[in-house]
């Protein structure tokens, strides 16, 4: 497939996944070549990220790191947001596709930083969770209606 495609995307669960679909002995980099960009749209480690990156490249081909939010909703909808990590010029090629499945995209550097990106959002999105979870709790420990405290 990496021998016949310019693009290759690949987005699977997590880290172990992502190594053994691109650097397995018949995985994607086996049949790269120059010209060819691979975008990994899994959330996984950063580190792992550049490493992949770095032998990705070595084959004459480009990498971007893309990871999403959004969900299945926003996947359907086609309102993603993608993070993306990666050379501009990699980035401008690829843009065309990334609207197809996102509103919202931005490159945020170089390899690696689109995962960066993610896990930082992820961060937030777990923090305010946590500060609703305590302001609520604050509230009905002092007799306030829980319902009530909630702006809708």
């Amino acid at each position: 497939m990496a021998q016949e495609a310019e693009f290759i995307i690949v987005m699977v669960p997590d880290t172990p996944q992502v190594e053994d679909v691109l650097l397995r002995a018949d995985g994607v980099a086996a049949g790269l070549a120059p010209g060819k960009v691979v975008i990994d749209m899994s959330s996984i480690s950063p580190t792992a990220t550049k490493a992949f990156a770095a032998k990705i490249n070595e084959t004459g081909a480009q990498y971007l790191d893309a990871p999403v939010s959004g969900g299945e909703v926003g996947a359907k909808a086609g309102t993603l947001s993608i993070m993306v990590g990666g050379e501009a010029q990699t980035f401008e090629r690829a843009l065309a596709l990334f609207q197809a499945m996102g509103k919202n995209i931005t490159l945020v550097g170089g390899n690696g930083d689109g995962q960066t990106a993610k896990v930082a959002n992820q961060i937030i999105v777990a923090l305010n969770i946590q500060a609703v979870a305590e302001a609520l709790l604050f509230a009905a420990k002092n007799g306030a209606d829980r319902p009530r405290c909630v702006k809708r």
